[in-house]
């Protein structure tokens, strides 16, 4: 897959796997990811992401497991994201 990720995704708030590993996907991550509160897990490594994470990535209190290495990210962990418990 290539392109950025849509803002859209953010609508399908019963999503609980995320598997965009390993393709082309560029641009930053939309805050509407935060919408995703069944998300338990989000793999995006392997991508050419860029910019910071969201800090909305906090509401994700279901998450799990994120994989987010070998991207282009840059900046340092929201702490919302230390937040998270599980």
């Amino acid at each position: 897959l290539t392109g950025t990720l849509p803002s859209e995704l953010g609508a399908l708030t019963r999503l609980r796997d995320m598997g965009l590993n390993s393709n082309q996907l560029t641009g930053t991550l939309p805050p509407e990811l935060g919408a995703l509160t069944s998300l338990g897990r989000m793999y995006l490594d392997r991508n050419q992401l860029t910019g910071t994470l969201p800090s909305e990535l906090g509401a994700l209190t279901r998450l799990r497991d994120m994989g987010l290495n070998s991207n282009q990210l840059t900046g340092t962990l929201p702490p919302e994201l230390g937040a998270l418990t599980s």
